[in-house]
C-alpha cells in the first residue's frame, strides 16, 4: 500500500512543481519535490527501494518535460541507489541533518544531471546553472523536513 502512496506523492509533487513553485522560482530554480521523496524514502527503506521510487519519480518527470527523455531517471535512479545506502546510518529526527543531506543531494544531482544533458546534446555548463542548482538546494533544503514528515507517515516506524 504504501507504493501507492508514493505514487500519489509523485503527482501530487508533480503538479505542485508545474504549477505553484513555477510561478516562485528564483533563477529559474524552483524545487524537486520527486527528488526529496526519492531521498527519504531510500534513506528509510534502502538502495532498493530508493533506485526504484528514483526511477519512477526521473521518468514521469522526463515524460513532463523537453529535455532527453530518461536524464531525470537516471540522475534520479543514481541518487535514490546512493542515498539508500545511508539507511540506518543516519538520524531520521534531526531536520538539521536531513536538510544538509538533501542540499548535498540536490547538488550532485543537478551537476550530474547537467553532465548527462551535455553528453548527450549540445549542451553547454554555464555560471547561471551552477547558480540554478545552488538555488534549488536551497529550496529543496528548507521543503525537506516537511516532506520527511509525509515520508514518516507512509513508512511509520515499527514499534
Amino acid at each position: 500500500m504504501s507504493v501507492v502512496y508514493i505514487l500519489l506523492s509523485f503527482i501530487i509533487s508533480l503538479l505542485l512543481e508545474t504549477t505553484l513553485f513555477n510561478r516562485l522560482a528564483i533563477y529559474g530554480a524552483k524545487p524537486d519535490f520527486i527528488l526529496i521523496f526519492v531521498v527519504l524514502t531510500a534513506v528509510k527503506k534502502g538502495p532498493m527501494a530508493g533506485q526504484l521510487y528514483g526511477f519512477i519519480g526521473g521518468l514521469m518527470q522526463d515524460c513532463l518535460s523537453y529535455g532527453v527523455l530518461g536524464v531525470q531517471a537516471m540522475v534520479k535512479t543514481i541518487t535514490g541507489f546512493g542515498s539508500g545506502y545511508l539507511k540506518n546510518k543516519l538520524e531520521e529526527n534531526s531536520p538539521l541533518l536531513i536538510m544538509i543531506l538533501v542540499f548535498l543531494v540536490t547538488i550532485f544531482s543537478g551537476f550530474l544531471g547537467a553532465l548527462a544533458r551535455a553528453f548527450f546534446t549540445s549542451y553547454m555548463f554555464l555560471s547561471h546553472e551552477a547558480v540554478r542548482i545552488v538555488v534549488s538546494a536551497g529550496y529543496n533544503a528548507v521543503l525537506s523536513p516537511f516532506v520527511a514528515m509525509v515520508v514518516k507517515e507512509i513508512y511509520p516506524a515499527h514499534k
